[in-house]
């Protein structure tokens, strides 16, 4: 039986998710909901139903066919409004009908099979600038059968292979992906655990611990720093991370991820609420390129390579 999974979507010709040109696939399912999430189309594991009001003609199909009357009559609704999801039950007959493909899946299953083909598709790509595939999402081991099979297959298929992840899983989780992998693309969001929590859903002790214990493995790491205002962007954090990041020996670098807002409509599209919908992009004025700068300085200062994305 082949092995299945369940993707939002495949991004050829990536280039800031490891080295070269590379092959990205989110995957849906995260055991985090971090408020700043630019995907939150793969937080759920289900596939659901997005909104996009730009494309729709206002034919008014998917009220007639929408048989628990989750779809919003009002034809000129905005995107938020458009599906009710407490009456929703992700039934597809709007999808269906709609002839603009204003109503879309979010989210589809796959076979590994599926992904190598397209995988296959850049192989010149990959192979004239040192790439590959990098799995990303949400969070790839949410779905760890689907995750290790394609690592397994694409590592016997000689195909460089990058794991982007949150890090929150069980280390058994880890251990058994690594013998594929090049490299691990970390977050580190925050090191105090309370205050992850409260922007996260969830600890950061797990994450920390498997930092650790990615070290030990001996697998190079590139630490993420989504960098937050309001939230991680003090100087007691930063330095405390920076102090973190530096222990790890096999960090081979350091990526900052300056906060930006290209993930908005998404959260709309989907019916939900966006708690940073008011918060300006922190390279947007001087002030938050001086705060990037400085985070940047202060990690160098702790011998770690450091690149902006």
């Amino acid at each position: 039986m082949k092995t299945r999974g369940t993707i939002t979507h495949i991004q050829p010709y990536s280039l800031h998710d490891g080295t070269g040109i590379r092959t990205l696939v989110f995957l849906k399912g995260c055991p985090l909901v971090c408020d700043w999430c630019c995907n939150p189309e793969c937080q759920s594991p289900h596939i659901e139903i997005e909104f996009y009001r730009s494309r729709c003609v206002r034919c008014g199909a998917c009220v007639e066919a929408c048989r628990p009357k989750a779809v919003n009559p009002d034809l000129e609704v905005e995107s938020g409004f458009k599906i009710d999801r407490k009456l929703c039950n992700e039934c597809g007959r709007c999808v269906e009908g709609c002839v603009s493909e204003a109503l879309v899946y979010a989210g589809k299953v796959v076979t590994v099979e599926d992904i190598l083909g397209e995988v296959d598709k850049d192989r010149c790509f990959h192979t004239v600038s040192d790439g590959g595939l990098t799995l990303s999402g949400g969070e790839p081991l949410h779905q760890l059968e689907f995750a290790h099979e394609l690592l397994r297959r694409s590592y016997d298929s000689h195909i460089s292979a990058v794991l982007e992840t949150c890090g929150h899983a069980p280390w058994d989780c880890f251990e058994r992906v690594i013998p594929y992998l090049d490299s691990v693309l970390l977050d580190i969001k925050h090191m105090d655990p309370v205050k992850h929590r409260d922007r996260t859903g969830v600890s950061n002790e797990l994450i920390l611990s498997n930092a650790v214990e990615l070290c030990r493995s001996g697998v190079p790491i590139v630490i993420r720093l989504p960098l937050i205002p309001g939230f991680n962007l003090d100087a007691d954090n930063i330095r405390k991370t920076c102090e973190f990041v530096a222990s790890l020996r096999s960090v081979k670098e350091v990526d900052l991820m300056p906060f930006h807002q290209l993930g908005r409509d998404k959260y709309f599209r989907l019916s939900r609420s966006y708690a940073l919908d008011t918060c300006k992009a922190l390279a947007s004025d001087e002030e938050g390129v001086s705060k990037i700068s400085s985070i940047r300085d202060m990690l160098a200062s702790f011998d770690l390579e450091v690149c902006v994305c």
